[in-house]
């Protein structure tokens, strides 16, 4: 399939809520236990009145299926090579005479601040750790789930509302993050949007960014397709691109080669990794979608169409960095 023609209909129906939480993956469990003072036995209500209350205010699927447990910035493949060690307070100690660079972790997209606060219970220095996000109410959400507003205070930490396609130089993201950015986090951001919306998104990215220290990493998360091109969007017109490893490359190529005298840039290094991950859950999901009992889906009560969305043919999970080098 061509990178620029729309994929066929080859789609596969998914819940896209699930009202019960089954199964608390320990590293969240862990977090909450050990970060936040939630005993073990009373996290999955703790959770889930604050996930449907999320859910309410904006239907992302990552929310509906739990995905915001699974702790996404912590199982990249740079996580513990590159990304925690660049991050820890010894390794940014003051040394005498010399100033500690001015640098800072953005996650652009936080939604509930999950990956923000396992970097602090890992040791990141949380000076350097910012969160930024277009719904000022996940950040609020994000303080009841993991309780530490008096130790993590979002004046200092968070910017929301946040537009990851405003360039002026007015905004609060601009004003605190333009330019200062060393380590950009962003998981299942950029495949809301099509080639030309996710263009201009990695340009606003490439603005935040901080030349000083010579190297910037950009990280993430989202679903790809082997076969990439533009799917048709679930709920509204228009449509979504979807990546495979060679058209992430190719855009972020172009990109650089766009604003490449703009900002200095030396050079670029792109990787992606495609998984199958959750794909059994995927099925798990299709088989409750189609349900033999009249209608009733496997937690009893009526299934609703619009919490049933598609898994498209080809689909995959792709983790991915880009490393940029300044002169």
């Amino acid at each position: 399939m061509s990178d620029n023609q729309p994929a066929s209909n080859g789609a596969h129906q998914i819940q896209l809520f699930r009202p019960e939480l089954k199964h608390l993956p320990s590293s969240i469990s862990s977090l909450l236990s050990s970060y936040s003072g939630i005993p073990p036995e009373q996290q999955k209500e703790h959770i889930t009145s604050i996930r449907n209350r999320a859910y309410k205010s904006y239907p992302y699927p990552c929310l509906g299926r739990w995905r915001f447990l699974d702790l996404d910035l912590a199982s990249h493949p740079l996580y513990q090579s590159d990304i925690l060690p660049m991050l820890k307070e010894e390794a940014t100690a003051e040394v005498p005479g010399v100033d500690k660079p001015d640098w800072i972790f953005l996650d652009l997209g936080c939604c509930l601040g999950q990956d923000v606060r396992k970097l602090l219970f890992d040791g990141a220095d949380p000076a350097r750790i910012h969160g930024a996000d277009l719904r000022p109410e996940f950040i609020d959400m994000g303080y009841e789930l993991f309780k530490d507003e008096a130790t993590f205070p979002r004046i200092a930490h968070f910017i929301a509302p946040a537009d990851a396609f405003d360039f002026s130089t007015d905004s609060e993201l601009s004003k605190k993050c333009d330019g200062r950015v060393r380590i950009l986090h962003s998981t299942a951001v950029f495949h809301l949007f099509n080639w030309d919306e996710q263009v201009a998104m990695a340009r606003r990215c490439l603005q935040l960014l901080t030349s000083k220290c010579g190297r910037a990493l950009l990280c993430g998360g989202q679903v790809g397709n082997v076969g990439a091109g533009e799917f048709a969007r679930r709920r509204q017109e228009g449509t979504r691109f979807r990546h495979n490893e060679e058209s992430w490359k190719r855009m972020w190529e172009d990109v650089v080669h766009m604003d490449r005298e703009g900002h200095n840039i030396k050079a670029l290094e792109v990787h992606s990794v495609m998984e199958e991950r959750n794909m059994d859950r995927f099925r798990q999901d299709l088989e409750a979608s189609h349900p033999r009992d009249g209608g009733k889906t496997a937690e009893g009560s009526n299934t609703d169409q619009r919490q049933i969305g598609s898994i498209e043919e080809g689909f995959r999970w792709m983790k991915w960095w880009v490393w940029i080098d300044f002169a």
